[in-house]
């Protein structure tokens, strides 16, 4: 057994599961620090608030303070609402006007439109050779029709009459004058689109009675004249410009109700302040808080410490650690004898870690004394030693020997202290180790397969009390 050369090159990685339950194993003064902490912190803080809090001056500005807040917020508020109020208008209103509008709704690319080009004159003439002329009144008629035509009381008896709306008619109704070089040519135009050529006449009819009937209205005001028509027609026809407006209204909406999901959105992450507790209660708030921070910071102060003397420290955590250095065979483990009980919780960890925990030692035993028949192979002498007690060494000794018929066990002591366990190693075939975790050393274990190797005996194994 090469157990001189396989330690040394043994290289120590960290086991997780081992530093985890080494932490769990300390659970005890993890609690009792963080609660220590805890109340030190929290009471600390929660003394300090009161005072603070109990202060005239101070009492006064957080007054102040939440009066400025609570009217900021009553502001943002109601401007909040009158927008999202008035965005809810301009939505119906727009929604409205979309499924109503003839305008809106008449295809781009079969635009039916009538049209109508009329004369007006009124029989003047330039007087040859006289210096003042009499005034011609044929653009100020023009215009007189033009702005009769397109008023609001026209508008409302067309558009009562083909049973529309009058905002609506206004955008198929367009009257205007020609014009050569700037100047008025006494032709008026009246354009009227509709989705039909039918429906566009019956609108033009009714555009040219109530132009009829303005006749005697214009001849009273102004003067004398006549109106002659030109030039009529019904067609259709492609206007692209309507694909545009449709597409900019409909953009319109989309943009309404856009702004008025901001709107609701910056309402409703509107807080209102709270004011202030008093005293007592922002002592109580801030004491549990800053209770909690300390109760967590004691933990975790406790927990690296833990983790800190874990990595550092010598001494045998567990059999498996002991048999990955050494490559030693474990021979068995056996619970730690304990003056009382260990409690529930320690119990159930020492489960969930996997190790001895109490039982049959018959059973145990049984199990050693089985292993050690299967690796001592022809050894007539074995010798127990470790550092575990006196009173466990003996114990070890007395149940191999009862248990190894055939195989002289003889006791020993801790073999670096005792001299004459010493004198007896070079009696033996073999060697037994008996070590007790967190007591013995992974250096004293060392030295102890060394000593062993040197006189060319043979570790059998080791027998771990955990």
């Amino acid at each position: 057994m090469d157990n001189n050369s396989t330690y040394e090159q043994y290289e120590q990685e960290i086991d997780l599961k081992d530093l985890m339950f080494a932490v769990l194993h300390k659970w005890r003064p993890v609690i009792l620090v963080a609660v220590v902490l805890a109340l030190v912190l929290g009471g600390a803080k929660g003394a300090m608030t009161y005072r603070q809090q109990n202060d005239p001056e101070v009492s006064k500005e957080t007054r102040e303070k939440y009066q400025e807040e609570l009217d900021l917020y009553e502001k943002n508020k109601e401007t909040a609402e009158r927008e999202i109020e008035n965005l809810k208008t301009d939505i119906a209103n727009q929604q409205e006007y979309l499924d109503k509008s003839i305008w809106i709704n008449m295809s781009p690319y079969d635009v039916c439109e009538s049209r109508i080009d009329m004369y007006v004159t009124t029989g003047y003439e330039i007087m040859p050779g006289m210096v003042y002329q009499n005034q011609d009144y044929t653009d100020t008629i023009l215009q007189a029709y033009q702005g009769l035509l397109t008023s609001s009381a026209v508008m409302e008896d067309v558009a009562k009459s083909v049973g529309t709306e009058p905002r609506y008619l206004k955008e198929l109704v367009n009257v205007t004058i020609g014009t050569n070089g700037g100047q008025l040519n006494h032709l008026l135009t009246i354009n009227v689109k509709h989705k039909t050529k039918s429906d566009a006449k019956k609108v033009m009819d009714e555009m040219l009675d109530h132009m009829n009937e303005l006749h005697g209205q214009v001849v009273a005001s102004i003067g004398e004249h006549t109106v002659n028509t030109v030039n009529s027609s019904v067609s259709a026809m492609v206007d692209l410009t309507l694909a545009d407006t449709q597409r900019a209204e409909t953009e319109r909406l989309t943009s309404l109700n856009n702004s008025l999901e901001e709107k609701q959105k910056t309402l409703d992450e509107l807080e209102e302040p709270k004011e202030a507790a008093s005293s007592a209660m922002a002592a109580l708030k801030s004491g549990i808080k800053y209770a909690v921070l300390g109760g967590v910071l004691g933990g975790f102060m406790v927990v690296f410490f833990i983790c800190v003397a874990f990595l550092m420290s010598d001494k045998l955590y567990s059999a498996k650690e002991l048999k990955n250095r050494y490559r030693i065979k474990i021979l068995g483990t056996m619970p730690i004898r304990r003056k009382k009980p260990i409690g529930k919780i320690d119990a159930w960890l020492n489960r969930m870690e996997g190790r001895a925990v109490e039982g049959n030692a018959d059973t145990g035993y049984g199990l050693i004394t089985a292993n050690i028949r299967n690796y001592a192979e022809n050894m007539k002498t074995i010798l127990v030693t470790g550092t575990a007690d006196e009173a466990v060494l003996s114990e070890v000794t007395d149940r191999l020997a009862a248990g190894l018929a055939g195989i002289h066990v003889m006791a020993g002591g801790n073999m670096l202290q005792d001299a004459e366990t010493l004198k007896k190693l070079p009696e033996c075939d073999g060697v037994v180790l008996v070590e007790q975790c967190m007591d013995a050393k992974y250096s004293t274990v060392a030295m102890e397969i060394e000593r062993v190797t040197d006189l060319q005996k043979s570790v059998i194994g080791c027998v771990v009390f955990e």
